[in-house]
């Protein structure tokens, strides 16, 4: 009963876009430690297969510091098979660690644009695959569907878009299912997880084992399957194990009526542990509703170390609780202030409204004679 571990876009030595540059070049070491986490969840897993589909590497510029890590892990497990099915990020070519570097007996690499297949026989595995050459992979390997050995597990490894017409690796459901495959193990997509069957075929995106950003938010992990095969039918058994770090995620909290320090941080604060967030999430916070003009908040209540965060930034998407008929009428400067910008807090364009109500904010509060705060 063969195990694999299934997983996809790692992006070893990418960039961390963080407004804090030591912890963003922490999360840098910290997406090297997820990979040595599934080399380690490989170990205590017992698994005799691991499916990288594409994007191992961010960029065909990797680290001495990043490859020799790699090789070690490699080594570190020799009883375990490790497939490398390059993606448009990691493409092969003569500059690639795929070609500079020397990989240990374990790791088998795809390195043709075409279908290409490695058996396994010791455990009754075929996997099939194919690599990039260069960043874009207009061309659908599986047009032709491969002769399969029915007596083993049949597997394919490739970094694909199923979403229709695309120049990375455009392949269908229907191609699946009518190539057979015991287990599709793809990557691309980097929000993945879900089992899904086109035909007799299980196929999945692992999705990534680690967020880089605020477009990769929630848990991320990697794929563990159990196959077996008795006369040629298929048992096949899945799970998910969380590999990431941290966690990235988007907050949206409604702060309507607060009017000190103290509240704004108490609303924030339940609203954060409502949603589970601790010292593991990088956090955007979106601050919505209404806030009297006359409020006196401090721009730095609001921080990762008060609400238990790793990482945190805040955007302000709140507009100000005014007495709007008594400004429509007003005829001072307040008034005619108002008037002016009324148009565009009631604009269709998210953007100006909110560029509006900070200038209402900041100009009401110029106009008071009161100390304008940057929330």
């Amino acid at each position: 009963m063969p195990k694999i571990i299934h997983t996809a876009d790692i992006h070893l030595d990418a960039p961390f876009s963080l407004f804090d540059v030591q912890k963003a070049q922490v999360r840098k070491n910290e997406l090297r430690g997820t990979f040595s986490s599934i080399i380690l969840l490989a170990k205590t897993e017992k698994a005799d297969l691991v499916l990288l589909s594409g994007d191992l590497f961010d960029s065909g510029f990797v680290t001495k510091e990043t490859t020799s890590l790699m090789i070690s892990q490699f080594n570190s497990l020799p009883e375990c098979r490790f497939v490398i099915a390059p993606g448009n990020h990691d493409f092969i070519s003569s500059r690639s660690p795929y070609k500079k570097e020397i990989f240990p007996p374990n790791v088998y690499i795809f390195e043709e644009e075409g279908l290409g297949k490695i058996s396994f026989d010791e455990i009754g595995v075929d996997v099939y695959g194919f690599a990039y050459l260069s960043e874009t992979h207009p061309s659908n390997p599986l047009a032709s569907a491969p002769s399969l050995d029915r007596r083993k597990i049949n597997l394919f490894a490739g970094h694909c878009d199923l979403g229709g017409k695309s120049d990375c690796c455009p392949i269908s459901p229907q191609d699946l299912a009518r190539c057979g495959f015991d287990y599709a193990a793809l990557g691309h997509i980097h929000k993945g997880g879900e089992i899904k069957l086109a035909g007799n075929t299980y196929y999945a995106y692992s999705g990534c084992p680690e967020g880089r950003s605020f477009d990769e938010c929630g848990i991320k992990g990697v794929i563990v399957g159990e196959f077996k095969k008795e006369n040629g039918r298929l048992a096949a058994s899945f799970a998910s194990r969380r590999m990431c770090r941290r966690h990235y995620e988007r907050l949206t909290v409604d702060v309507t009526g607060v009017s000190s320090d103290a509240e704004l941080l108490e609303r924030v604060k339940t609203s954060a542990a409502q949603a589970g967030l601790g010292a593991d999430a990088l956090v955007r916070i979106k601050l919505t509703g209404r806030i009297s003009p006359e409020a006196r908040l401090s721009p730095n209540v609001l921080s990762a170390s008060a609400l238990g965060l790793y990482y945190l930034e805040v955007r302000d998407d709140t507009a100000p609780l005014l007495d709007t008929e008594t400004l429509k009428n007003d005829i001072s400067i307040r008034g005619a202030f108002f008037r002016e910008l009324l148009p565009l807090l009631e604009s269709e364009s998210e953007e100006e409204r909110r560029t509006a109500a900070a200038a209402l904010h900041y100009g009401l509060a110029a106009l008071d004679g009161d100390d304008v705060v940057d929330f």
